[in-house]
């Protein structure tokens, strides 16, 4: 476990923080050359980007408290991010949110440039979960096996690195959709098929997790989520295949926006 990288008279450098804006940016590259591909306005979906994740950081804090303290849920409380606690699933459910509402008042094609999100957000969470390793949240339950990981902080006992499974799951989405995207038909399938990947193998992960509470019926709140952001990918799925107007045409040339004036 090593939370700090660089300790100086001035300034610290966290592993966690370092390594969640290098996610951030990983993700963010990859998001912007899809849309460069697609003919999308890169500014526009650039700004978007950075709106959302101060949006997503909220969101994220937000649900954090709901689930571990909700005595916490104070103006003062939300703003403590120096005490830690952000949950991945708050920042993809208020980003979703955001990104609706932007992407409409810039009139921009929401599920084209969701597949754009679809296809880089893996990448950036393969980078970020390694923060959570070196820090040593996000741990696992006791753990036999001959990769068990000693946390200082969790006590001397070997338990699952799950953050490095979730790191690994993410960069196997990441290599799965784009191995699958040119066999894409209609936009719309990259960002549900990552949503949907995701909620499965967060859901599995969720086994080995040592640190989430029970939150229903022998389920964690991540598991219940996955759960219904699976299902939720599903019936996206079938609505989108239905609807011509997101029929992906390999034989034309997406349409340049890059034009756009916001």
């Amino acid at each position: 476990m090593v939370p700090v990288l660089l300790e100086t008279p001035w300034f610290n450098v966290y592993s966690y923080g370092l390594l969640l804006a290098l996610g951030y940016a990983a993700g963010t590259l990859w998001i912007l050359w899809e849309a460069r591909r697609e003919g999308l306005p890169g500014e526009a979906i650039f700004d978007m980007l950075l709106l959302q994740m101060i949006v997503g950081v909220f969101g994220s804090r937000l649900l954090f408290l709901w689930e571990y303290a909700p005595d916490k849920l104070t103006l003062t409380g939300i703003l403590a991010f120096e005490s830690g606690g952000l949950t991945f699933y708050g920042a993809v459910i208020s980003s979703l949110v955001f990104d609706l509402l932007y992407l409409k008042f810039m009139r921009l094609p929401f599920w084209r440039v969701m597949d754009c999100v679809g296809f880089g957000l893996p990448l950036g969470m393969a980078v970020a979960r390694l923060g959570c390793f070196l820090n040593g949240c996000c741990h696992g339950t006791p753990c036999s096996w001959p990769w068990g990981v000693v946390f200082p902080r969790v006590g001397d006992m070997p338990v699952h690195p799950t953050q490095l499974y979730e790191s690994g799951a993410g960069l196997g989405i990441f290599l799965m959709l784009q191995r699958w995207r040119p066999r894409r038909r209609n936009y719309g399938e990259g960002f549900t098929a990552c949503m949907g990947l995701y909620g499965v193998f967060r859901f599995l992960v969720e086994f080995w997790r040592g640190d989430n509470p029970i939150f229903a019926w022998g389920m964690t709140l991540s598991q219940w989520v996955g759960l219904g952001m699976a299902a939720g990918s599903v019936v996206a799925w079938q609505l989108i295949g239905r609807t011509p107007d997101l029929r992906v045409v390999p034989s034309v040339a997406p349409r340049d926006l890059s034009g756009f004036q916001g």
